[in-house]
């Protein structure tokens, strides 16, 4: 009697190991939880709001040096565009060569603009999750506050200064929260392009 008790139990702890590692598997992360983490054993990227990753090129960089397949964008130029002498600035898009992160995200939208044909501005987008898009905006901005010269700083908009570059930020509140950037490069004269 004793031997088919210890079988039972053994039995029982044998199904009991087993449900125990089945629902481990069930709760590993699936779609995009996983994906972020990457390969097996390698922690997720960390979030960073560093603003400098969308710089894959010094400004002033001529449009003919540029390493990347580009692209052709349209853009509307404004009126306060064209009477501060921009209406020269034409955008591109990167082929063949993926964009930056931002926020621990892949960009949805870069463009690398040019006057005179020189990178003087870059314009980016990334989308958000909605139920954190509105802290990570105002954990970026105190980032880039700190960092440099403060400017405007409101709870959908960023905005200041490091060193020549000038950086304008906004978070759009909708279903699909997404922050936009501009960076500017404040130091190159666009009446007097580098030589």
């Amino acid at each position: 009697m004793t031997h088919a008790r210890r079988g039972v139990a053994s039995g029982l702890e044998v199904i009991a190991a087993v449900a125990a590692l089945a629902a481990c598997a069930s709760n590993a992360p699936s779609g995009e939880k996983a994906a972020a983490r990457g390969p097996a054993g390698q922690p997720a990227p960390a979030l960073t709001y560093d603003w400098h990753a969308l710089l894959v090129m010094p400004f002033g960089t001529l449009l003919k040096d540029v390493p990347f397949a580009l692209g052709e964008v349209l853009v509307f130029h404004d009126s306060a565009d064209q009477a501060g002498g921009r209406e020269d600035r034409d955008c591109y898009r990167l082929r063949g060569t993926a964009p930056p992160r931002f926020f621990a995200r892949a960009v949805d939208e870069y463009s690398l603009c040019f006057s005179s044909d020189r990178l003087n501005r870059i314009e980016a987008s990334v989308s958000l999750p909605s139920e954190s898009a509105s802290t990570q905006f105002a954990a970026a901005c105190a980032e880039w506050q700190r960092a440099g010269a403060s400017g405007a700083a409101a709870p959908d908009r960023c905005a200041g200064r490091y060193g020549s570059t000038e950086f304008d930020a906004r978070l759009t509140a909708s279903a699909a929260p997404a922050v936009s950037s501009v960076l500017i490069d404040s130091a190159q004269s666009l009446d007097q392009p580098r030589e």
